[in-house]
């Protein structure tokens, strides 16, 4: 039936899967929140040095009695140790469908 869709459509069966793909997971996870543990890949450049300062932060002596403002006055940034597509927390699931749709569109123009 792939094979006929895809015909039909006037795609490889590879191109219409990941199309498929792209759009599941973009509807799919529409309303179901979902987190997903970081790997080092998704961390920018800016969120490793942040990580980075942070934990020599961490390690200066009676750095857990500061309050949480004492901490981010001294230069300390909380870095997110999870992806989610809770729309308030940057949602990754728009960006990684329209890559997946990328796959196949990229060239065709």
């Amino acid at each position: 039936m792939l094979t006929r869709i895809a015909k039909g459509d006037k795609r490889k069966v590879s191109d219409l899967i990941y199309l498929a793909l792209s759009r599941g997971f973009e509807y799919m996870y529409d309303e179901t929140v979902l987190h997903i543990e970081k790997v080092d890949s998704d961390y920018t450049d800016e969120e490793k040095k942040q990580i980075a300062k942070n934990k020599k932060l961490e390690a200066t002596k009676g750095w857990n009695d500061l309050t949480y403002e004492e901490q981010k006055d001294r230069g300390y940034d909380y870095i997110c140790k999870v992806m989610s597509n809770y729309p308030s927390q940057n949602d990754f699931m728009p960006k990684f469908a329209e890559s997946l749709e990328r796959n196949v569109t990229e060239g065709l123009a």
